[in-house]
């Protein structure tokens, strides 16, 4: 607002002043052009129009406006002065330049030249004006005239105009001040409600977060529950088979073996019906071995699958490499099923699909997971026969959902040149 209060001021100041540049022209046309008509050849002036001049202004109403009057030559020099001791001095001055080049140069209490020391000590507000002087014959500039004007006017205008502007801006301040309280008021009250509503979804996406993860607690508990359960259920149903129909078929066996009498037809009926039951009993034992879960609580992962590698060796006269690397002492039982189960199930289809090839089961811990790994080198499987959706085998969707159930991954590589990749990843603390 200071600056524009300032602007305001030098503005109406710069337009007094060209105000009074313009009036000049009356001035000097009229009383200082004639007088350098008749200029001597050396640029010095006739003392006749000298004393004219002094005349014009000692006695005419024109000496209370005008201060001082000087006329110059174009180089500098003073030919003519109310101070007659300047007369014949020569001074540098821009201003003087200026005029010389056809501009009038109009300035308000600037007293700052070396020639100006009279005026200075009047004390007066003055204005300074330079115009050019032109030759009536050939138009050129011959001369500059230079005149002090008393702005008493004008330093009141000027204190007037500063006051009201003063006024005027300090009004339009307060005014500017009000309303940017009263935005600021506004704003902040707008900032402190969403600031609250903010504060208060806050709290509420904590809670609902704190909610989720209650939820998720208790339905990890329900998996690792189910899965548990689960286990049991097999085992039973092993069991079962075991004390059961196994029991029964073996009996039978037995007593169709030791049949001895009756005619050559009914006894190698028997024998073939012996053989059947032999066969039927062997089927069973097989499934209620893989359903029955060996004890594995008090052994640690290494053992656990360890011990499901040299089940399947005993129970198919196969040989499986292991390659086995950071894997922790101590585990979640979930964790240590889950993973019999997979390698377990994962070499009973390498068997079935790739029973001459080459097997392989490697398990590694890294980044909080479990990454087990079995792969065999036989022909490989169809990208049907384990894509999701399609007619996945009844073993390999068993994986799947015991790894989803741990939120594990699952999945199935077609190896370059031949060969089953089975991938699992499982989190050490499901």
């Amino acid at each position: 607002m200071a600056i524009l209060g300032s602007w305001i001021t030098t503005g109406i100041s710069a337009s007094t002043l060209n105000s009074a540049a313009r009036s000049s022209s009356v001035f000097v046309e009229t009383f200082l052009e004639p007088a350098v008509q008749d200029m001597a050849p050396d640029g010095t002036m006739a003392p006749g129009q000298m004393a004219q001049l002094d005349t014009l202004l000692a006695d005419t109403p024109l000496r209370e406006r005008l201060i001082s009057v000087k006329v110059w030559r174009t180089d500098g020099t003073i030919i003519y002065s109310t101070d007659k001791d300047l007369i014949g001095r020569r001074f540098d001055t821009a201003d003087v330049d200026r005029a010389a080049s056809g501009e009038v140069v109009a300035s308000f209490d600037a007293l700052d030249n070396h020639e100006g020391a009279g005026e200075r000590e009047t004390g007066l507000p003055l204005i300074e004006i330079y115009a050019p002087l032109h030759s009536a014959q050939s138009g050129e500039i011959v001369a500059i005239g230079e005149y002090y004007e008393h702005a008493a006017w004008l330093a009141e205008d000027l204190e007037r105009t500063r006051l009201f502007t003063w006024a005027v801006v300090g009004a339009t301040t307060a005014a500017m001040i009000g309303i940017l309280y009263l935005l600021v008021m506004r704003s902040s009250a707008i900032i402190a409600s969403q600031r609250q509503q903010l504060d208060q979804r806050i709290a509420e996406a904590d809670l609902m977060a704190a909610q989720n993860e209650g939820l998720r607690a208790i339905a990890d508990k329900a998996r690792l529950d189910a899965s548990e359960a689960n286990e049991q259920l097999l085992g039973r149903i092993g069991a079962d088979l075991h004390d059961g129909p196994i029991q029964m078929l073996s009996l039978l066996t037995l007593r169709l073996s030791a049949e001895e009498e009756g005619d050559e037809s009914t006894l190698e009926a028997d024998r073939e019906n012996a053989l059947i039951a032999q066969n039927v009993l062997t089927d069973l034992r097989t499934i209620s071995a893989g359903l029955v879960l060996p004890e594995i609580a008090e052994i640690d992962l290494r053992d656990a699958l360890q011990l499901a590698v040299l089940r399947h060796e005993g129970l198919t006269g196969t040989k499986v490499a292991v390659q086995f690397s950071g894997l922790p002492q101590t585990s979640p039982l979930p964790l240590r099923t889950c993973a019999y189960r997979v390698v377990q199930e994962a070499l009973n289809n390498a068997h079935k699909h790739a029973r001459n090839a080459r097997t392989e089961v490697s398990a590694t811990v890294s980044d909080g997971h479990l990454h087990l790994t079995v792969s065999d080198s036989g022909p490989g499987m169809r990208v049907e026969e384990n894509a999701v959706g399609g007619r996945e085998q009844l073993g390999l969707a068993g994986i799947r959902n015991r790894v989803n159930a741990l939120r594990g991954e699952f999945f199935i590589d077609q190896l370059k040149g031949g060969g089953t990749s089975v991938n699992v990843l499982l989190p050490i603390d499901p």
